[in-house]
């Protein structure tokens, strides 16, 4: 939070910056502080309200463009999420693009921060999870997942994005035997069966799906 007069000197920056193009020295910020009402006897005082913003991250100080940069606080309010295709929730059918279609900005709040760099999305296509929850939230066709790849261990009934045979699939992984894990759907369609895989086969787990970010189609909207 900012105190009222740390509120006025970054107004007197902002309009400053918005009418010249340029940023203000600090001399013309004690002269146009002082008109908006900010009472201060001395230079000394501005340079110790433009270190209080800069700890709270409202600028940066360097060499260029008289010392002052205006920062975005909401870019560290949001973590933009590659998208990296599509994923089917029946069978997989979906190549797993390692291609960037896109981003997918979210709040950090929702995300623990040792994983942000091990994040990624994928839309969801299909209806062989929708009656599977993460955070209380089904998996339906039109959504997007995401995915923590930095995960490499998974319990019974983690859901998981598989790649098999270069597809792609959501399901929830199970621990058959020492050899063998079954991924199996969660689904109000009956035709969905479980998929078996052994070593032999050819597959990779990508990651743990994490959580449901659903669009306005799949929350009716």
């Amino acid at each position: 939070m900012l105190t009222k007069k740390e509120e006025l000197v970054l107004k007197t920056i902002k309009n400053y910056k918005t009418e010249k193009s340029k940023m203000p020295t600090i001399r013309e910020i004690h002269q146009r502080a002082g008109k908006l009402g900010l009472k201060v006897k001395s230079l000394a005082s501005i340079f110790l309200y433009l270190r209080s913003l800069e700890e709270k991250g409202f600028i940066n100080r360097n060499s260029e463009d008289r010392g002052i940069v205006l920062c975005d606080k909401n870019k560290k309010k949001f973590l933009n999420i590659p998208i990296l295709g599509t994923a089917n929730a029946g069978s997989p059918t979906f190549f797993a693009e390692q291609n960037v279609e896109g981003y997918l900005k979210i709040s950090r709040r929702l995300i623990a921060k040792k994983i942000t760099d091990f994040l990624f999305a994928i839309e969801v296509f299909g209806d062989s999870m929708d009656l599977a929850e993460i955070n209380n939230k089904r998996i339906n066709n039109g959504d997007y997942v995401l995915v923590d790849s930095q995960c490499n261990e998974y319990r019974d009934r983690d859901k998981v994005l598989a790649t098999i045979d270069g597809l792609a699939t959501i399901k929830n992984f199970f621990k058959i035997d020492r050899e063998t894990i079954g991924l199996f759907p969660q689904s109000s369609n009956k035709l969905h069966k479980p998929i078996y895989l052994t070593p032999e086969d050819n597959f990779v787990i990508n990651g743990k799906i994490i959580d449901v970010l659903k669009t306005p189609a799949t929350m009716g909207v």
